[in-house]
Parts: structure tokens; C-alpha cells; sequence
């Protein structure tokens, strides 16, 4: 059985893995820390390689390891030249990755978190049904 930060080093990896080539950042964030509970890591897809910052990575390799036991959740938006983007989303437990579909990140998006109340959508962003993570 691989370890807690194997797996999450491997769901990483599945995160990397989800989209094609191009530029992208990955926002983790797990519930019920003080301090240090959201990451986010710019990186970029070109063929079989991805290009990404070693240290940052570590930090949401370790961020990923506390949803043993706790829940989060990643975002991972696309930017395309014309600066319009796409946003996929997943709920993160137990270092897996359940796909959030349109209808869900758009909510989550799309919802005031401290009034619940709607908020329009970011102009260009579509928001999209998130693949499965194979960690």
C-alpha cells in the first residue's frame, strides 16, 4: 500500500495529467487548517512533460496529504490567448479526486461564499465537466 504522500504525489501527477498541453494553475485547498490550507501552482503541459516549480509542487504534495481525513478541493483553469479560460474542478478526500461537473463548479463560482447569494460569471471563463483523475 503506497503511502499517504505517495499518493498524493501520484494525484498530483493525475491533476498534471487531466489537461492537455498548455498553461494552467492548479488551486488546492483543504478545510479545517488555520494556516497554510490553500496552494496554488502554475504550470505548463508541452507533449509527455510538465513544466513546473519543484518547490511549490512539494507544498501541494503536502497540502494534498492532509485530505487523508479532511475534505478539499482542486480547481485547475485553462488560459487561452484570448484570454477567455476553462475551469474544471474536484472534490479532493482521501488523496482521490472526484470530478465536479459544469453545473457544480459553476456554482461554486458563481455563489457569494459569505452571503451564498449569486455572482455573475467571470467574463470568458467556461466552465467545464472535470475529467477522473487517474492517481
Amino acid at each position: 500500500m503506497p503511502s499517504i504522500p505517495e499518493r498524493a504525489a501520484a494525484l498530483l501527477m493525475g491533476l498534471f495529467g487531466a489537461v492537455d498541453d498548455g498553461c494552467h494553475t492548479l488551486t488546492v485547498s483543504v478545510a479545517g487548517r488555520a494556516r497554510g490550507t490553500v496552494a496554488v501552482l502554475p504550470f505548463r503541459n508541452v507533449g509527455e512533460f510538465t513544466d513546473v516549480d519543484t518547490e511549490v509542487a512539494l507544498d501541494v504534495i503536502a497540502l494534498l496529504s492532509l485530505t487523508s481525513g479532511r475534505i478539499g478541493g482542486a480547481v485547475l483553469r485553462t488560459n487561452h490567448a484570448d484570454d477567455a479560460s476553462r475551469v474544471l474542478g474536484w472534490r479532493l478526500s482521501d488523496c482521490t479526486a472526484h470530478p465536479l461537473n459544469r453545473a457544480e463548479i459553476f456554482s461554486a463560482y458563481c455563489t457569494d461564499a459569505a452571503t451564498g447569494e449569486p455572482i455573475p460569471p467571470e467574463p470568458g471563463a467556461e466552465y467545464a465537466d472535470a475529467p477522473p483523475v487517474e492517481a
